[in-house]
């Protein structure tokens, strides 16, 4: 247990008991049945679309090693790029299971590694990140030009219309009872 030294309520903003290490080592592939891939879609029950650097879509399952209290420390979104293992089993490959998840430095010493291809998920994930922060119209284009076929000549007409208001006998007209 830590000593507590400060004392109050700044003392540890966490149970030591349930946290990890921070240090983890970074893990590579280390068999050709696992590859990093990207997350492009968040499909519930478990499961995730997954592209890998291949361009091959596969549904990525989520272990029990991921839930729980162990969430907060490796949470898979949109564009996390993960470890997957595929399943040699299935023979047309459909399904993976993931193994590892990357932080932000560990991707950028995987990107610095000439052995393992990251094209298409940096590429990916530069997508992903970018759909939340666009601005589309759609399929609309807004211009001011005015075909001048369309355009018929209006005549224009000015009408005066003046209207007059008298209050009659009334000397004073109180707010209130209006």
């Amino acid at each position: 247990m830590v000593k507590n030294t400060t004392g109050g309520t700044k003392t540890k903003g966490l149970a030591r008991k349930h946290q990890r290490g921070g240090n983890e080592k970074l893990r590579l592939p280390d068999d050709s049945l696992e590859q990093v891939a990207c997350v492009t879609k968040m499909l519930g029950n478990g499961m995730c679309e997954i592209y890998t650097n291949g361009n091959e879509r596969l549904i990525g399952h989520i272990r029990n090693k991921f839930r729980g209290r162990q969430k907060r420390h490796n949470l898979i979104t949109a564009s996390s790029v993960v470890l997957i293992g595929l399943r040699e089993w299935e023979n047309p490959i459909k399904n993976c299971d993931i193994l590892s998840i990357y932080t932000d430095s560990q991707i950028s010493q995987l990107k610095n590694m000439p052995n393992i291809p990251m094209d298409n998920i940096t590429r990916l994930q530069n997508e992903l990140s970018h759909i939340g922060n666009s601005t589309s119209t759609g399929d609309f284009d807004f211009t001011n030009n005015i075909e001048e076929e369309e355009e018929e000549e209006v005549p224009q007409t000015t009408f005066k219309k003046t209207e007059s208001f008298t209050l009659g006998n009334m000397e004073k007209v109180d707010i209130d009872d209006i």
